[in-house]
């Protein structure tokens, strides 16, 4: 998977912030969510702020959680061939951050 790809399955994960049920969750939500996928050598971070996409962009940042897995098994969660728990739960998926917060992210990628 390349850069290239990975920032628009990001692109697409922000267009859930469209959906009511994610715009209620999100409300009054302000973070910074690092991505780090070390088969590719990338970093990319989104901003979210108030249930919108605020920045998506390569790059490291100071952020509130951090995620970190390879870029193939970003894909299987982003079509839904894996979930982030099982991914988690296998140690494919390793997370830094407040639990609610995690929580949170997690029904954003489901």
């Amino acid at each position: 998977m390349t850069k290239e790809e990975i920032l628009a399955q990001l692109k697409q994960l922000g267009t859930r912030f469209e959906d009511p049920k994610i715009q209620r969750r999100f409300k009054e939500f302000n973070k910074t969510l690092q991505f780090i996928f070390p088969d590719i050598d990338t970093q990319m971070y989104m901003k979210i702020g108030d249930a919108e996409l605020l920045e998506l962009a390569e790059g490291t940042v100071e952020a509130e959680m951090t995620v970190t897995m390879d870029s193939t098994v970003f894909l299987k969660i982003m079509d839904k061939s894996e979930s982030p728990m099982a991914a988690y739960q296998a140690g494919k998926l390793k997370t830094k951050g407040e639990v609610p917060d995690l929580l949170k992210l997690q029904k954003l990628l489901l």
